[in-house]
């Protein structure tokens, strides 16, 4: 499995080189969808480069064994107080 970033050098380097979106669809055999490709290009149109932009919201959270004994404690706590 190939990283974005890698993915995004590959287009930047076959759009640079002149091939159309279509081609390097065609080229990475579905391993990236057509509107992607075809909005990576416009971005290469319009900055020089393909710059994407931080997903916005909430910051994403993993499940770990720290994490849950956290909220275990933050919760023991609370209910300590309410009582």
């Amino acid at each position: 499995i190939m990283k974005s970033k890698d993915l995004q050098n590959i287009v930047l380097s076959k759009y640079n080189s002149g091939d159309n979106p279509y081609k390097i669809f065609r080229d990475l055999n579905g391993g990236l969808g057509l509107y992607t490709i075809q909005r990576w290009c416009k971005m290469v149109d319009e900055t020089g480069a393909i710059a994407l932009s931080k997903p916005t919201g909430r910051i994403r959270t993993v499940r770990t064994k720290a994490s849950i004994k956290k909220v275990k404690k933050w919760l023991d706590q609370k209910k300590k107080i309410s009582q």
